[in-house]
């Protein structure tokens, strides 16, 4: 697999004319993982975005009373990482390799690099990534508002 064809592949930049892709390839690094390998450890610094080319990761956040607790698994196509990479904190969960595979990762110094040196792509990258975190926060939005009304009908409280 090429990094263009993962890229290709991706609900982030699939959409992305080919020339960008081809463009944009340059920046990311194509990189094998191994069942088991830490990619992002939660409260650790990372600043990097990847793309799942391919194999299964699995995304899991540590809970009061418990070690870790699976919020997802992710396959190829998929991304994460990209909250940090944007923000420069860190990781907001822990990302594990569940199977052998490759991801393509774009570190955020290589990011800061493309907004001075290639401002047109920088704008193509930037807009993807402003949009995808839109939708996850309108959907967490709608999330919060159902656990709020599911508390308040549990407590009896629903039809004040």
């Amino acid at each position: 697999m090429t990094v263009v064809a993962a890229l290709r592949a991706s609900v982030l930049f699939g959409t992305l004319p080919q020339p960008v892709l081809a463009q944009l390839a340059e920046w990311f690094v194509l990189r094998p993982t191994t069942a088991g390998e830490v990619l992002l450890r939660e409260d650790e610094e990372s600043a990097r975005l990847y793309v799942v080319a391919s194999g299964r990761v699995v995304v899991c956040k540590g809970v009061v009373g418990v070690t870790e607790a699976l919020v997802a698994r992710v396959g190829p196509g998929d991304h994460l990482g990209e909250i940090d990479l944007v923000d420069g904190q860190t990781a907001t969960a822990t990302v594990i390799a569940e199977e052998d595979g490759v991801v393509i990762e774009l570190a955020a110094d290589r990011f800061r690099r493309m907004l001075v040196s290639d401002r047109p792509l920088f704008a193509h990258v930037a807009r993807v990534l402003l949009t995808d975190m839109a939708v996850k926060v309108r959907r967490t939005n709608e999330r919060v508002r159902e656990t709020i009304a599911w508390g308040l009908d549990a407590c009896g409280d629903g039809g004040a």
